[in-house]
């Protein structure tokens, strides 16, 4: 905001700026979700920074984009139910109605934003590990964070098993 004084001096306040770091959380699954948060929220701790939690809906080609299969209501209810806060940094909860989620995450992120995605560990590439390595290529940075998925013993934690050493039993 720029004032003028009757001296002719002119006085500018500085405007709030939005944050230097744009830190992204895309929900694929809740477990995915919340582990995500946990990382992007100690990567913005003491900066700077803005957590979005975001929530791509994809809505089939036949219907218009702003009826969505899924009520509005219950995405809503979904952000809520992660209840998740930071301690330092704002969060914003955002949904996004698009025809594809890659497209739909790619517009509403810039090459500044820090994404933080969150995956199980799997002998084969999993949605979110695909995602990582999509944006990456394409120039975005990506931090891929491991999370526990009690479905899978002997797997969380453990490092990803070469396929040669595989046994098999007869």
């Amino acid at each position: 905001m720029t004032q003028t004084t009757g001296a002719g001096i002119t006085l500018e306040q500085e405007q709030s700026s939005p944050a230097k770091l744009d830190i992204v959380v895309p929900i694929t699954s809740l477990a995915s979700a919340k582990a995500a948060f946990a990382a992007a929220t100690r990567l913005g701790t003491g900066l700077d920074s803005t957590i979005r939690l975001l929530k791509i809906q994809v809505v089939p080609f036949p219907l218009q984009l702003h009826e969505s299969p899924v009520a509005d209501g219950f995405l809503e209810a979904q952000l809520r139910e992660l209840d998740l806060e930071a301690w330092d940094t704002p969060v914003h909860r955002e949904i996004r109605y698009t025809r594809e989620f890659d497209l739909g995450l790619r517009s509403t992120i810039s090459k500044r934003s820090l994404v933080v995605l969150a995956s199980p560990r799997r002998l084969w590439r999993t949605r979110e590990q695909r995602l990582a390595d999509a944006l990456t290529r394409d120039g975005y940075s990506v931090v891929l964070v491991p999370t526990t998925d009690p479905g899978t013993p002997g797997l969380v934690g453990q490092p990803f098993l070469a396929a040669g050493r595989l046994s098999r039993r007869s």
